[in-house]
């Protein structure tokens, strides 16, 4: 909701299934997606240099985390 009041994103409503919605982002959101993804292209590459961490390395460790995120949320949505 937010991302559409602000101007990054478009939401339509399926007509064959009022479950399902499109999103799409608006020339406002390209913009912010393309500084975003030079940001993190940037970002890989000082670590690929100063960290000695190669772009796969960073990825899997990435995937990595996202999993053990994903678990420590579960675990905590589940015992509370």
């Amino acid at each position: 909701k937010k991302l559409v009041d602000l101007g990054f994103i478009n939401h339509q409503r399926s007509r064959v299934d009022r479950r399902s919605v499109r999103v799409s982002l608006t020339p406002k959101g390209r913009e912010v997606a393309e500084v975003v993804g030079k940001l993190y292209d940037r970002h890989i590459g000082s670590i690929e240099h100063v960290g000695g961490i190669s772009s796969d390395e960073f990825q899997q460790m990435n995937r990595a985390l996202q999993r053990l995120d994903r678990f420590w949320n579960d675990t905590i949505a589940y015992r509370m």
